[in-house]
């Protein structure tokens, strides 16, 4: 018996040895990455908002602010954020309140019509029922959406489950569900944290208790013109061909990983085939970073300058080439 426990030391120990050595690299691969300045895409242009134009306002990932001076729509509407050793160690996660309120008031999101997670993992949808309860916007999105929102005690008509193709009327903005797929990134060829949420998801939670539910492409379109929001790299082939828009608000993570032809065929399917004229990357940065700073995810995460460089080439074999963008950091840059 003592031999035993004597075995189930040292092999506790080492265990932990080895533990403790790849966080030990993972944070030291975590530095490694680009600057932004090594992409060569040039920085949209923040202006003030002239009566009558639309703009957007980008705050990390994928959380898109759309205004037309009259009314605004929020993509995701995260941000708050998850530190790398929470996410390794599967800790329990919850919302940041005090960030929450600083952003909503910071940037006067003060008429918020709608709120639109474009899937229901944690880093696109965990603030979604804080924000919706601390205004009066509706939640648009899947069953899995809607369980976030019951667990954030969303009062019941702030919440409202689309089907495909659906679309939703908020001022001059008309609001459209595609349902889409997520960037096969996971094990297997499968998405992250896959699946959907059964029940209302009551925080703290662990990361992987988001399940990613549908996933969704967003038509945003006025009178003035129109933008696809495509959260995660991931597409169904034709999917989009009725679709027309002016500008692309693309999601690029995880495409250095996915490769070079698969990356051709997500351009030509999201930008080629829908003419957009502009074209503006997001859920490029590391979300681990504290909200209001921006780096580039680490190289063996998502090598962002491999990828980039493929998406320039495609963009200059296009016979009219769309223009590719930086949006600044919660700066507004008029869209039409």
């Amino acid at each position: 018996m003592k031999q035993l426990r004597r075995w189930a030391r040292i092999f506790g120990t080492a265990l932990l040895s080895l533990g403790a050595i790849i966080l030990l690299a993972i944070a030291w691969l975590w530095r490694d990455r680009a600057d932004p300045a090594d992409l060569t895409w040039p920085e949209a242009t923040s202006t003030v908002s002239e009566a009558g134009s639309v703009s957007v306002t980008w705050f990390g990932i994928t959380t898109l602010l759309f205004d037309d001076g009259e009314t605004q729509i929020l993509t995701d509407g995260t941000f708050s954020r998850v530190g790398l050793l929470d996410i390794l160690s599967l800790r329990r996660i919850t919302s940041d309140v005090a960030t929450v309120n600083h952003a909503l008031a910071e940037f006067r999101i003060n008429r918020l019509a709608a709120i639109i997670p474009l899937h229901s993992h944690f880093d696109h949808a965990m603030d979604s029922g804080l924000v919706a309860n601390r205004s009066s916007a509706v939640i648009l999105g899947s069953e899995s959406t809607a369980n976030i929102a019951r667990g954030a005690s969303v009062p019941v008509d702030q919440y409202q489950i689309l089907a495909n193709g659906e679309s939703r009327q908020f001022g001059d903005f008309t609001v459209t569900l595609v349902e889409s797929r997520h960037a096969p990134i996971g094990f297997g060829g499968k998405p992250l944290f896959s699946g959907r949420i059964e029940e209302p998801l009551l925080q703290p939670a662990r990361a992987r208790d988001w399940k990613d539910g549908v996933v969704y492409t967003v038509v945003i379109s006025h009178p003035r013109g129109s933008t696809l929001v495509q959260g995660s790299a991931g597409f169904i082939e034709g999917n989009l061909e009725d679709v027309a828009t002016d500008v692309v608000m693309l999601g690029t993570a995880g495409l250095a990983s996915l490769g070079k032809e698969y990356t051709s065929g997500y351009w030509a399917e999201t930008v080629l085939k829908t003419g957009a004229e502009r074209v503006f990357p997001i859920h490029h940065d590391d979300f681990t970073e504290p909200f209001g700073e921006f780096l580039l995810f680490p190289d063996f995460i998502d090598n962002v300058a491999k990828s980039s460089g493929w998406l320039n080439e495609f963009a200059l074999k296009q016979a009219s080439t769309p223009t590719i963008e930086l949006l600044p950091l919660g700066q507004p840059v008029v869209l039409y």
